[in-house]
């Protein structure tokens, strides 16, 4: 068995300039976006994850991988206290999965090149909480949903305008059946 030389085929990285680390942060944004829609997330959810990602590094200041946990506590603690909780839960995700995609891809590049080992700051202790209320959701029981389409199926008959009603109906009952996400639901356009 012979030993052989191993060389990493990459180019050294080194951000010593302002504008390196603005061009790197670039192009690990552009390959955020690119991961999450072959991941087939929706363009909007994207857009939002970035929006919430780029102003965390406009407030920060810095680039995220300096960001430690005490860092997103003054974040989240000042910065958005006033924000109702269910706002804080929306960007808190996007950030979850940015670092966890700087963790998996870049970890070993980032730290190459600048020297800092990428973790999340967002733990068990500062991530923000939903109200209760979205976090327990209850459907309907079989006959609790039974008894909605079959009162509103008898109230058709006497509706002002037949046609709009039926429609509605239908698409709630098919929507009852099939389950879609809310997301999936405002797609939907009326023709």
């Amino acid at each position: 068995m012979a030993l052989a030389v191993v060389r990493d085929l990459r180019p050294d990285l080194r951000l010593e300039s302002a504008e390196e680390v603005a061009a790197f942060e670039q192009d690990l944004l552009a390959e955020f976006v690119l991961a999450r829609a072959s991941a087939g997330v929706l363009d909007d959810t994207i857009r939002a994850d970035v929006g919430g990602v780029l102003g965390l590094r406009e407030w920060f200041g810095r680039p995220l991988w300096e960001m430690q946990p005490q860092d997103l506590d003054r974040y989240f603690g000042r910065h958005r206290r006033g924000s109702a909780p269910g706002t804080k839960v929306r960007p808190a995700a996007a950030f979850a999965v940015y670092f966890e995609f700087l963790e998996l891809r870049h970890k070993a590049t980032i730290h190459a090149a600048t020297g800092v080992v990428v973790e999340s700051p967002l733990d068990e202790v500062n991530r923000p909480r939903g109200g209760t209320a979205s976090r327990l959701r209850i459907p309907p029981s079989a006959e609790e949903a039974a008894r909605l389409f079959s009162g509103w199926r008898e109230d058709m008959e006497a509706a002002r305008k037949y046609a709009p009603a039926a429609r509605n109906y239908t698409a709630a009952r098919l929507t009852s059946l099939i389950g879609p996400r809310i997301s999936e639901l405002c797609l939907l356009r009326d023709r």
